[in-house]
């Protein structure tokens, strides 16, 4: 057991889900091929992403002043045009917005017709950033709201497999169990990093289960 321990408090845990979001914002970029494509990472933060937008034409906002934010504003109250971009990327970000529809709509409204919005938020996470936490999002609810919003679905997946979201139970577990449980808790911690680790090579699809967070693309029509 005290080996045990000693190994597994040395070690940063695998964050899978990190792996796949910016796997997901690679993927986003790679939609535009030069600087005459138009992006606005919504909900941008930190600005974690710019560096694989760096082709394109990038432009940042977020509610919470950060360094080289182009607009600190209302993601559902653009400063800008109608149609004025081809892609709008924003990512765990619609779950802290009071009225997801109305941003959505207004996604629809600053994109080009036949831009894109390419989203991700969760199903199963604990609430965070509070008291800013609203919403936890199903399929279902992802294509009420792109209707709404007027867009047409292009893509509503998983992000992570089933290993992701299991390792992620298993170390919320870890972190919850009473601390004399230390066998249970270091077996949890154990499983879950072997899980993550597994969540990189084979992202394993079951009929059941469930997502710790969906990914979306979403499609303006065209005029």
């Amino acid at each position: 057991m005290r080996n045990l321990v000693k190994d597994h408090l040395g070690r940063m845990p695998v964050n899978a889900s990190r792996e796949h979001l910016r796997a997901f914002a690679a993927e986003a970029a790679a939609v535009g091929k030069d600087p005459s494509f138009r992006v606005l990472d919504a909900g941008a933060g930190k600005l974690p992403y710019k560096s694989l937008f760096a082709h394109v034409s990038y432009e940042a906002a977020d509610v919470v002043a950060e360094p080289g934010l182009d607009y600190v504003c209302d993601i559902a109250k653009m400063p800008v045009p109608d149609d004025t971009y081809d892609l709008v990327f924003c990512s765990q970000t619609l779950e802290h917005v009071p009225n997801p529809v109305a941003v959505l709509r207004e996604f629809h409204r600053i994109l080009k017709p036949g831009g894109q919005a390419w989203l991700s938020a969760p199903l199963f996470y604990p609430e965070h950033v509070q008291p800013y936490d609203y919403f936890r999002y199903t399929r279902f609810a992802w294509r009420k709201m792109a209707r709404r919003a007027g867009f047409t679905v292009a893509d509503i997946s998983w992000l992570e497999g089933y290993f992701g979201t299991l390792s992620y139970q298993l170390e919320m577990a870890y972190k919850a169990l009473p601390a004399d449980m230390k066998v249970w808790r270091y077996t949890l911690l154990h499983l879950s990093r072997k899980l993550a680790k597994r969540e990189l090579t084979e992202r394993y699809l079951p009929r059941k289960g469930m997502p710790k967070n969906y990914k979306v693309k979403l499609v303006k029509p065209a005029a």
